[in-house]
C-alpha cells in the first residue's frame, strides 16, 4: 500500500471517532510534519477523503469535515448505546410501544422458539446526537423477565438485562438487509420513503446457558451508518453458543 494510502486510512480513522460535521482538518504543513512526509503525498492522501465524500476543499480556509456516517461494528455484544458512546456521541433510546403476543409460526422460526411463545416486544426509537437514526424491535422471551414492563423506562436495554437479571448476552447471529421505509418508520426517522433502511435481524444467547433471551430487528437510516465486519482471531466451535 502506497504512504498517501497509509496516511487517508489514518485520517478516515480520526475523522470518524474524533471530528464533527463542520470541522476543519490541521493545515497540510501540520499533517506532513506529523507523518514526516512531504506535502504532495499529504495531498494526495486528502484527495483520497475528498472523493470519499468525507471532507471538502474550501480555498483560503482549509479541509472541511463534511457529515459522514458513523462506522458501527457489528460484534458478539451488539449494544447500540455503548458502541455510539465510545465513539463520543450521546445516545438516547426511547419507548414507542410496548406489547404482549404471542409469535406466530413465521416469527417462531425467525426467533428460535416455540410457536405460541409468549413475548414482550418493546420498540425503541434511538437518536444520536439529537438526531432519529434507528428503530429497534426487541422480542424477549415473556418467562424471563416477568416483570420488564415495569423494569425498562428508556436507555441501554441491554445493560438493564444484565444489572436487574444478570443476564450478559451475545450476538449468535446477524442477519443484514436492506429494505424500503414504511410511512410510520419514514415519519420517526424524518427519512424520505424513496431511500433504503439498513436492517439487522439479531438472535441474542444468554452467555451462560445458550438460552435464546432476546430477539430484535433493527432498521436504521442508510445516511448515517455504514456496518462494519471483522473475522474472529480465535474462532470456537459450531456449537458454543458465545461464538
Amino acid at each position: 500500500m502506497a504512504i498517501y494510502e497509509d496516511v487517508a486510512r489514518a485520517l478516515e480513522t480520526e475523522i470518524r471517532e474524533k471530528f464533527r460535521s463542520g470541522e476543519y482538518l490541521p493545515s497540510e504543513i501540520q499533517l506532513a510534519q506529523r507523518f514526516s512526509i512531504n506535502r504532495h503525498t499529504v495531498r494526495r492522501a486528502i484527495d483520497e477523503l475528498v472523493q470519499a465524500g468525507m471532507v471538502l476543499r474550501q480555498q483560503g480556509k482549509g479541509t472541511l469535515v463534511l457529515e459522514h456516517s458513523l462506522q458501527y461494528q457489528i460484534g458478539a455484544r451488539g449494544r447500540f448505546s455503548e458502541s455510539v458512546e465510545a465513539m463520543g456521541h450521546h445516545s438516547e433510546a426511547r419507548i414507542i410501544g410496548r406489547y404482549f403476543h404471542r409469535v406466530d409460526e413465521q416469527l417462531a422460526q425467525k426467533m428460535w422458539v416455540e410457536p405460541g411463545t409468549e413475548v414482550f416486544q418493546i420498540d425503541t426509537l434511538r437518536r444520536i446526537d439529537g438526531k432519529p437514526v434507528t428503530l429497534i424491535s426487541h422480542y424477549l422471551p415473556k418467562h424471563h423477565f416477568p416483570d420488564l414492563e415495569l423494569q425498562y423506562q428508556g436507555g441501554s436495554l441491554h445493560a438493564l438485562l444484565e444489572s436487574r437479571y444478570g443476564l450478559q448476552l451475545t450476538r449468535k447471529q446477524g442477519l443484514i438487509s436492506a429494505g424500503m421505509p414504511t410511512r410510520q418508520e419514514s415519519l420517526l426517522l424524518q427519512y424520505p420513503r424513496n431511500m433504503p433502511l439498513l436492517k439487522i435481524r439479531s438472535n441474542n444467547l444468554c452467555t451462560r446457558t445458550g438460552a435464546l433471551v432476546e430477539y430484535s430487528v433493527s432498521r436504521s437510516r442508510a445516511d448515517c451508518f455504514e456496518y462494519k465486519i471483522e473475522p474472529r482471531q480465535n474462532p470456537r466451535t459450531e456449537g458454543d453458543p458465545s461464538s
